[in-house]
């Protein structure tokens, strides 16, 4: 938990996928392969002022942080799609800034997941 956020919750997960841990193992590896060219998409939207961009970038990722019930990440993405939405780009630097220290926290949980 990160104040009050679950980073990743495991448990959730598992009882998503029904006990297929072969599955499991290969949704947590295309999360980690995919996450990082999600992070990017979202960085280069609000550097070009691209709110449509934005919106549709973190709209893929709040997807794919909520199949692995990582409510933090998908906490921020929603605020990240909204300010895209809404045109608001000037606020959306803080909100890359806490996506990033959201996913440098999941990232290591992932990790640790794909050995247990």
């Amino acid at each position: 938990m990160t104040g009050g956020r679950q980073v990743f919750d495991r448990a959730t997960f598992d009882r998503q996928l029904g006990g297929d841990r072969a599955l499991g193992l290969q949704i947590l590896q295309m999360f980690i392969e995919d996450c990082p060219e999600r992070v990017a998409a979202i960085k280069r939207a609000v550097e070009q002022g691209d709110a449509g961009g934005l919106q549709t970038a973190a709209h893929t990722l709040k997807g794919s942080a909520g199949y692995l019930a990582a409510a933090f990440v998908v906490e921020v993405a929603v605020e990240l799609e909204r300010i895209g939405r809404e045109g608001r780009l000037a606020d959306a630097p803080s909100a890359v800034k806490q996506l990033e220290e959201a996913v440098a926290r999941l990232m290591p949980e992932i990790e640790r997941a794909t050995l247990a």
